[in-house]
C-alpha cells in the first residue's frame, strides 16, 4: 500500500465575501534536496540510507507567514532499527532554504541560525542529556542540548519500527503557540514569539525536514501524494516586508480542508 504525505500549508486572506477557497495540488518540484537526499520510486523522500554519517534535507520552495495561522501535516519513517538506530530527524523553520547541518548528533540542525527545530531523537547522547528513549524537543539556534530547549525533552513510544507516522505541525500566531502532534495526538507545545525573538522581526521563513546518521545509522523517509494549501491574495517572496504582507493577511482564522490518504 502506498503512504502518503500530505502538507496543509493554510493562510486567509481578507476577501470578498463570495470568494471560493481552492485547493492547489503541488508535485515533487516544490521542493528542494540536498546532501544525500533522492527521490525513491515511490515518490518518497529519502533522507538517508542505512549508511553511517550520512545527513539530507528536503526543503519546501516557497517561504510561509509567521504572522498567520497554519497546519503542516506529514508522513515520516524513521527507521526500522531500535536499539541500533541512529540518530533521528529533524522539522525545522530558518531564515533561508536548503541547508544541512552537521550529522551524527547535529541530525543536520545543529549549526543552522537562526533557526527552531523540532527535534525527534531516536538515540542516546549522555553528554546532550538526552533521555533514554525516543523523545521529542523543540530547539532554537542549531542548538542540540537539552539544556537550551524551548520545550522538551519529552519522551515518545518507539518511533524506529518501520512504520509511518503522522506528523503534524500547527502555529496559532493570535497565541504564539506552536504545537505538534504524532499519530493525531498532541505531544509538545511552546509559546513563543518566534518572530521577534528568533528571526529578527521577520515573520516570512522557509521550511524544511533534516535527517542524519552518525556511527550508528537508520533510514529516513518523507513520503506524499499531493499538497493542498488555501492561497493568499498575493504570493510571499523574500523581496517582500512582513510589513506589506501582513497588510494584505489580516485574518488569523485557519479555513478548514478535508484531507484522506
Amino acid at each position: 500500500m502506498k503512504h502518503h504525505l500530505i502538507v496543509f500549508i493554510v493562510a486567509v486572506a481578507l476577501l470578498p465575501p463570495l470568494t471560493t477557497y481552492s485547493q492547489h495540488h503541488l508535485t515533487v518540484e516544490d521542493f528542494t534536496m540536498r546532501g544525500d537526499t533522492y527521490l525513491t520510486d515511490e515518490e518518497c523522500f529519502r533522507l538517508t540510507d542505512e549508511n553511517d554519517y550520512s545527513s539530507g534535507s528536503i526543503w519546501y520552495k516557497l517561504p510561509i507567514n509567521l504572522a498567520e495561522p497554519f497546519s503542516i501535516k506529514l508522513s515520516i519513517m524513521v527507521g526500522c532499527q531500535d536499539d541500533i538506530g541512529a540518530d533521528g530527524m529533524v522539522f525545522l523553520f530558518a531564515n533561508r532554504p536548503n541547508m544541512v547541518g552537521t550529522r551524527g548528533e547535529g541530525i543536520g540542525f545543529r549549526g543552522l541560525r537562526p533557526s527552531v527545530g523540532i527535534e525527534i531523537d531516536t538515540w542516546l547522547n549522555e553528554h546532550l542529556s538526552d533521555p533514554i528513549e525516543d523523545h521529542l524537543s523543540i530547539m532554537l539556534n542549531g542548538m542540540v542540548g537539552h539544556w537550551n530547549d524551548l520545550a522538551g525533552p519529552i519522551t515518545i513510544n518507539n518511533i524506529e519500527d518501520c512504520m509511518r507516522h503522522g506528523f503534524y505541525v500547527l502555529w496559532d500566531p493570535s497565541s504564539k503557540t506552536l504545537t505538534v502532534e504524532i499519530d493525531g495526538q498532541s505531544r509538545i507545545s511552546a509559546t513563543y514569539d518566534l518572530a521577534n525573538k528568533i528571526f529578527g522581526g521577520n515573520n516570512i521563513v522557509y521550511w524544511g525536514m533534516t535527517a542524519a546518521t552518525g556511527r550508528y545509522n537508520n533510514m529516513h523517509e518523507v513520503c506524499f501524494d499531493r499538497l493542498a494549501f488555501v492561497p493568499p491574495m498575493i504570493d510571499p517572496t523574500p523581496l517582500q516586508s512582513a510589513t506589506e504582507i501582513k497588510s494584505l493577511l489580516v485574518s488569523h482564522h485557519a479555513q478548514t480542508l478535508i484531507w484522506n490518504y
